[in-house]
């Protein structure tokens, strides 16, 4: 199913975004060796591309697949690092190995020449029977410059390249091996019926070109479909032939995975997984809109990763994103159309394998309805910090806080796999993980920041939870006065307490009742709320007759109805704590009352 639906993203787009056709792949080239004629070498062209302060490579299409690893030596057809083509390389741990690559690229280029039978092929053969190693040392200053990936020939006074002009047939009908294994015999070859296409042809023995781009991958591409050792493979079928694929399947669906992967705003990464979405027909906003709800850019917050994108685009997301929140999204479908499918893939790495973790296919408007449950979930009014929160933020809020420094967060606590769970549970519409629930409480208690990221994860499965399990008990989104839950009475409380202490001493303290008494008093409250009300007391006698006044009523408001404190509060009442203290802690007074400025951050 992946890679049928990945075919159909390459059949869809592959002209609109120029990708490589059968029988080619999308390389980098950084320089050219441009030949008279007669094979004489003319000069060295530099052909990256300025990219602000840096010079890039240019990403050409060229003959064959990427370069096979391994210790063997494998030239390339017209195309080739320095090594192969010049018998030159800027690392040190490949120059003993240079001229003998050069050697086995001249021996290789010089079987093909009669087969090939062009003069602009010839004049190859001629540069690389001419050429010495040694000769680099005439042009090394260019050379160190821009020979730093690969390269390719042209001849002096033609505007195309070598390989534009002498492109054969058999290079577009034979993918897999692109004239750079014509010695391979006809056995090895085998047909059968493509699992993908359903077409009786030729099976791919490797999936080529490698996937790059997975997080922590191999950096030259691993494979999603490979079989390496013999208790993986049935009825005589080596290596990729176990899972037929036919040779233009497999090149479709490799470069429509690597072209995925390459767009920074479709590309996310989510723990150790890197996971890439698209869908079946055009729908831009959309896919702006998980971009921006997962976190865009690996790294970056969701402020930072859409700083660079167009403007239209994003206030168009955004809309999406309130409008989704509110609930006031509405999905049309012309008559008699379809509606679009949306399909998420997350890849792990598994050494030179890749593992998938996640795939989701749905309807445009499930997922809307999805998205748009896991945000009105999450929210909850804040007095200075109303967004949206990425899936990256709330993972990011499961580790440790940290005051000062470039981050809030220090991320390497975070759990992979709780970061996997979470994209699952809000792509499924299933419960949030437990662990989500139970990790936000528990670090709310190590290092008492209760900021806005850390209560809407609570409140979101606080409410999922208790919606999935058939009982509803909606946490508010604002302060409710009309509230009646003694374990988020007990949150307001805690905030009033706060508030009345620094009413009286002043904000300047060394340790407030929330640094010594918070983690306390949201697990067990008839033990601690006593003690704080009798300290309480001192704080009332500071306090001007119209604050103190304003306080006792508060107080009085909330334990008027018949109210005892909890001898231990469960996980999820310990969330109801946080999240009436957190409102609490939002509460703006009217204008009679005392002016105080509430943290928002705690």
């Amino acid at each position: 199913m992946i890679l049928q639906r990945l075919v159909e993203h390459y059949d869809r787009i592959a002209r609109e975004a120029g990708l490589a056709l059968p029988g080619f792949s999308q390389q980098k080239i950084s320089f050219c060796i441009v030949l008279e004629p007669d094979g004489r070498l003319n000069s060295f062209d530099d052909l990256r591309r300025a990219d602000g302060n840096n010079l890039r490579p240019r990403a050409m299409q060229v003959p064959g697949q990427s370069k096979p690893p391994g210790s063997g030596f494998s030239p390339c057809f017209l195309w080739d690092s320095p090594e192969y083509l010049l018998g030159f390389s800027l690392d040190p741990k490949k120059q003993e190995r240079a001229p003998a690559a050069f050697k086995a690229a001249r021996s290789f280029y010089l079987a093909q020449e009669v087969a090939i039978a062009s003069p602009h092929f010839s004049a190859v053969c001629r540069f690389l029977e001419s050429w010495t190693p040694e000769q680099v040392q005439e042009h090394l200053a260019t050379l160190t410059e821009c020979a730093t990936n690969f390269g390719i020939f042209r001849i002096a006074g033609e505007q195309k390249y070598i390989h534009e002009l002498i492109v054969k047939p058999v290079i577009v009908l034979d993918p897999s091996q692109a004239l750079t294994k014509v010695d391979q015999p006809a056995s090895s070859t085998m047909k059968g019926m493509c699992l993908i296409t359903g077409e009786m042809t030729e099976i791919a023995r490797l999936h080529e070109p490698a996937i790059k781009g997975v997080n922590g991958a191999n950096t030259m591409g691993a494979k999603l479909v490979c079989f390496d050792k013999d208790a993986f493979t049935s009825y005589d079928k080596d290596q990729s032939r176990n899972a037929p694929v036919s040779l233009v399947a497999t090149f479709k669906y490799t470069n429509a995975l690597n072209h995925l992967l390459e767009q920074r705003d479709r590309r996310i990464g989510l723990g150790d997984a890197t996971v890439v979405f698209w869908a079946d027909q055009p729908e831009p906003v959309l896919e702006d809109v998980f971009a921006m709800l997962c976190g865009s850019l690996p790294g970056a917050n969701e402020e930072t990763a859409m700083a660079t994108e167009d403007n239209a685009r994003v206030d168009q997301a955004r809309l999406l994103l309130s409008q989704l929140r509110d609930g006031t999204r509405r999905m049309t479908i012309a008559p008699g159309g379809q509606a679009t499918k949306f399909y998420i893939l997350g890849l792990s790495p598994n050494a030179s394998r890749l593992s998938v973790r996640l795939w989701i296919e749905a309807a445009a408007p499930v997922l809307e309805r999805r998205l748009s449950e896991h945000l009105r979930d999450l929210d909850l009014k804040s007095s200075s910090n109303e967004r949206v929160l990425s899936l990256r933020t709330l993972a990011n809020a499961t580790g440790r806080y940290q005051s000062n420094g470039n981050t809030k967060f220090d991320t390497k606590g975070v759990s992979f796999k709780l970061v996997g769970e979470l994209a699952r549970s809000v792509l499924t519409g299933v419960a949030y993980p437990h662990s989500f629930l139970a990790t936000m409480i528990r670090r709310i208690r190590n290092d008492n920041y209760s900021g806005y990221e850390r209560v809407s994860a609570i409140k979101a499965c606080l409410n999922r939870n208790s919606r999935l399990r058939g009982a509803p008990q909606e946490m508010p989104v604002q302060l409710d006065d009309q509230e009646t839950d003694v374990a988020y009475r007990c949150g307001r409380l805690f905030a009033l307490l706060e508030k009345a202490q620094l009413a009286a001493l002043g904000k300047d303290l060394n340790s407030t009742l929330k640094d010594r008494f918070f983690a306390a008093a949201s697990a067990t409250p008839a033990l601690i709320f006593p003690r704080l009300f009798r300290v309480n007391t001192y704080h009332l006698a500071k306090l001007t007759q119209g604050t103190k006044h304003f306080y006792t009523n508060a107080f009085g408001d909330l334990m008027k109805e018949p109210f005892t404190f909890p001898r231990q509060l469960s996980l999820e009442q310990q969330g109801r704590f946080f999240i009436g203290y957190f409102q609490e802690r939002q509460y703006r007074p009217a204008a009679n009352t005392p002016e105080e400025t509430a943290n928002t951050n705690e």
